[in-house]
C-alpha cells in the first residue's frame, strides 16, 4: 500500500519536472489545477486499493478463528453432555488405599470394594531317616506353591445398615487345584450404633490368631497350635456387642472345624449338619488404642501404645452323620461312636502394640467327652508366644515359640499318656520386608524342638505349613513368601 502512494507521488513530480524543464517558465494555472486533480485522483485509488486489501485479509483470519471456535464449543457440550450423564447415575468408581477398588452410588447407599491377596511362596522342608509313612529318600523336600489366592466383594445396599460380604478362595493345594471356594459369605444389618447380627459363613470367634486375616500376620503362616486348635468357620448366626472398650460375639450354627472334624467344617447344610448344636462366644476388652489397631500383629515404629485382652469359649455336640465324611485325628475314636461325643473349649489371650514393638500371647485348651466307657476323655492345651519389632518403616523381625500337649487319651488296650508324639514345640524366628504398602516379602525359619512330629498336629496338611510327620528330631521347615494385596 505506501509503495503504489509513493509511485503516484514520484510520477506527479516528474511530470512537474518535465514541465519546467521545456523552459515554461510562465505555467498556465488550467495546467496546475489539472495536475493536482490527477494526482487526487491517484491518492483515491490508491487508499480504495489498501482498503480493500484489508478487509480481505480480516475476513479469511475472521473464518479461521469462527471455525476453530466451532470446534472447541462443539467439544466443550459433548464434555458436558457426558458429565450430565454421569451426574445424573450417580456412579463413582476409583480405588483407595486399604479399600481396594470401589463402585459407589453417589450418596454411597450402595457400594462395592473389590481387593484381593496373592500369596506365592518356596518351602523347604527337612526331616531325618524315620519318616512316618514316606521313604526315607524324601529327607529334603522344596518347592514352589501358590498359598492364597482370594478375591473379597465388601459393601452395602440401600443404607449403610445393610452389608454383606461375599470372600472366596482359588484351591491351590490338592486335587481341586483351581476351584473357587467361598470362605465368608454374609448378610449384615446394624441393628444400631451398639448391636450388628450376620447371617451366613464367618470365621468363628475363638482363636484370635485365626481372627487376624492371614495378610497381617507376622510369619509365612500361622502357627500349629492354631492349625490344630482353631474353630475356622461356621454357618449360621453372629450376634456382636460393640462399644469404645469392649465387644461381644456370640455364634450358632452347624458346627466349627476341630480337631475331630478338620477335614469338613465349611459349607454345610440342614442335609449334612454333623452338630446336634454348636455354638461358640468371645470378649474383648480394650485397655488402650483403637479397635483397627488389633486387625494386624505389626505394629509401626511410631505406633501408639495400644492393649487388649480376649476370652472364648466354644461347644458343639456331634450326631450320627458326622460319619459320612468327617475323620477324625490326633488319636480321637472314629465316626462308629460320633453320636455319643461332645466337646468344648477355652482360650484366653493378650495382645499390646508400642513404638514398632508387638505382643501376643495366647493359651488355650479342649476337653472330647465321650458316653462310651471304654474312652476317657480327651484333654489337649497349648499356648502361643510371639514378639515383632519393626526397625524402621519397611524392616520388621519377629519370633515365636508354639508348644501344645494332646495327651489324655486312653482307649481299650491303648494308652498314649506317656508317648512322645502327645507334644509340640517349635521356634520360628523370621523377618518381613516392606516392598510398599500393598508389597510385603516375609523369610522365616521353624525348627521342632522336639523328638517326633506327630501328624495329629499337622491337620491342614503339609501344603499349608509345610511341616511333615516325622519320628526323627531335628525337623526344619524354611519358607519365603511373597505377598500382594489389592
Amino acid at each position: 500500500m505506501t509503495m503504489i502512494r509513493t509511485v503516484g507521488l514520484l510520477a506527479g513530480a516528474a511530470t512537474l519536472s518535465a514541465s519546467g524543464f521545456a523552459g515554461a517558465t510562465d505555467i498556465e494555472s488550467a495546467s496546475v489545477d489539472a495536475l493536482r486533480a490527477e494526482l487526487s485522483e491517484l491518492r483515491t485509488q490508491n487508499e480504495n486499493l489498501a482498503s480493500r486489501l484489508d478487509a480481505q485479509d480480516n475476513a479469511w483470519l475472521n473464518e479461521t478463528r469462527a471455525t476453530e471456535i466451532r470446534g472447541i464449543v462443539q467439544d466443550v457440550l459433548a464434555d458436558s453432555q457426558s458429565r450430565t450423564s454421569l451426574q445424573d447415575s450417580g456412579a463413582m468408581a476409583g480405588y483407595k488405599a486399604g479399600r481396594g477398588f470401589f463402585l459407589s452410588s453417589q450418596n454411597g447407599s450402595f457400594t462395592m470394594n473389590i481387593t484381593g491377596q496373592l500369596q506365592t511362596r518356596w518351602v523347604m522342608s527337612h526331616v531325618g531317616d524315620d519318616l512316618v509313612g514316606q521313604d526315607s529318600a524324601n529327607n529334603n523336600e522344596w518347592g514352589f506353591q501358590v498359598r492364597r489366592a482370594k478375591v473379597r466383594f465388601q459393601g452395602n445396599v440401600i443404607d449403610k445398615t445393610w452389608h454383606y460380604a461375599i470372600n472366596g478362595s482359588f484351591v491351590g493345594n490338592d486335587g481341586q487345584a483351581g476351584a473357587f471356594n467361598f470362605q465368608e459369605a454374609t448378610i449384615g444389618h446394624d441393628v444400631n450404633d451398639n448391636v450388628t447380627v450376620s447371617f451366613g459363613q464367618f470365621k468363628t470367634p475363638f482363636t484370635r490368631e485365626e481372627l487376624v486375616s492371614s495378610e497381617n500376620q507376622l510369619a509365612v503362616e500361622r502357627s500349629l497350635v492354631n492349625q490344630y486348635f482353631n474353630a475356622n468357620r461356621m454357618v449360621g448366626v453372629n450376634l456382636e456387642y460393640s462399644t469404645d472398650a469392649w465387644r461381644l460375639n456370640a455364634a450358632y450354627g452347624n458346627g466349627f472345624r476341630s480337631a475331630y472334624n478338620a477335614p469338613a467344617y465349611e459349607n454345610t447344610s440342614s442335609a449334612n449338619n454333623p452338630t446336634k448344636w454348636s455354638g461358640a462366644a468371645r470378649f474383648d476388652y480394650k485397655l488402650s488404642g483403637d479397635w483397627a489397631d488389633f486387625d494386624s500383629f505389626t505394629s509401626s515404629p511410631d505406633a501408639e501404645e495400644a492393649m487388649m485382652f480376649g476370652v472364648a469359649v466354644q461347644a458343639q455336640n456331634w450326631n450320627g452323620l458326622v460319619g459320612q465324611g468327617l475323620a477324625p485325628i490326633g488319636g480321637l475314636p472314629g465316626p462308629a461312636i460320633t453320636d455319643s461325643i461332645s466337646m468344648m473349649g477355652l482360650t484366653a489371650d493378650f495382645s499390646m502394640k508400642m513404638a514398632g514393638m508387638s505382643i501376643y500371647g495366647a493359651v488355650v485348651y479342649q476337653n472330647y467327652r465321650s458316653n462310651n466307657d471304654n474312652i476317657d476323655n480327651v484333654n489337649p492345651w497349648g499356648f502361643v508366644g510371639q514378639v515383632g519389632y519393626s526397625m524402621t518403616e519397611q524392616w520388621e523381625v519377629f519370633g515365636r515359640l508354639s508348644y501344645a500337649n494332646n495327651r489324655g487319651l486312653s482307649s481299650p488296650g491303648v494308652t498314649v499318656d506317656d508317648s512322645p508324639d502327645a507334644k509340640l514345640m517349635i521356634l520360628t524366628v523370621g523377618a518381613n520386608y516392606f516392598i510398599n504398602s500393598n508389597v510385603k516379602f516375609t523369610a522365616d525359619f521353624g525348627y521342632n524342638l522336639e523328638d517326633t512330629l506327630s501328624g495329629s498336629w499337622i491337620s491342614d496338611g503339609q501344603a499349608a505349613s509345610g511341616w511333615r510327620a516325622t519320628q526323627e528330631s531335628g525337623e526344619y521347615v524354611v519358607r519365603a513368601q511373597l505377598q500382594l494385596l489389592f
